[in-house]
C-alpha cells in the first residue's frame, strides 16, 4: 500500500513540474539598476541594487508564449523590499522574486557631532594589571609572616 501511495505521489509531483516548465521569462533587462546573479530563465530569485533616489524598478522583459505577466509591489521601494513578477497561463502560475537593495548614503560628519578626544590616563589606570596582583601578593606574604612567624630561641 505504501509503494502504491508513493508511486501516485511521484507521478502527480512530476506532472506538476512538467506543466510549470513552460512558464518563464525569456529575457529580462533592468534599466535603472544592477541585477545579481545574471538573469537565467530557470532561476527565480535575484537581487537588484538600485540607486538611492530610485523608487521603482524599470524593466524590459519578453515572456514565453501564452502567458500573462503581472509585476507586483513595484512602487515606493526601500532597502530590503521585494518585487514579484507573476506569470500565469490557463493552468499554472510561476513567480520571479527580486530582493531590492538601495545604495547606501555616504556618511558625512554633521556640524553637531563632536570628535571624541582621548583623555590622558593616569599611572594607576595604565598599569593596574601589574599593580593590583603585586599588592595582593605582598599583603598575603605579610599576613603569612604575622600568623606563622615563630621566634627561635638561641641557647
Amino acid at each position: 500500500m505504501k509503494k502504491i501511495a508513493f508511486l501516485i505521489f511521484l507521478l502527480i509531483g512530476l506532472s506538476v513540474q512538467v506543466h510549470a516548465k513552460d512558464l518563464y521569462l525569456e529575457e529580462l533587462t533592468i534599466l535603472n539598476g544592477e541585477i545579481s546573479p545574471v538573469f537565467e530563465k530557470l532561476n527565480n530569485e535575484y537581487t537588484i541594487t538600485l540607486p538611492k533616489e530610485e523608487y521603482t524598478v524599470e524593466m524590459e522583459y519578453k515572456e514565453s508564449e501564452g502567458c500573462t505577466v503581472s509585476v507586483l509591489d513595484n512602487f515606493d521601494l526601500e532597502n530590503n523590499s521585494k518585487v514579484t513578477i507573476l506569470l500565469k497561463n490557463e493552468k499554472n502560475t510561476s513567480e520571479y522574486h527580486f530582493h531590492i537593495l538601495k545604495e547606501e548614503e555616504e556618511e558625512t560628519q554633521s556640524a553637531f557631532s563632536e570628535e571624541t578626544k582621548e583623555l590622558p590616563t593616569g599611572f594607576m589606570y595604565t598599569y593596574k594589571q601589574y599593580i593590583i596582583p603585586s599588592l595582593c601578593f605582598l599583603l598575603i606574604a605579610i599576613t603569612y609572616k604575622c600568623i606563622f612567624y615563630k621566634k627561635k630561641k638561641h641557647k
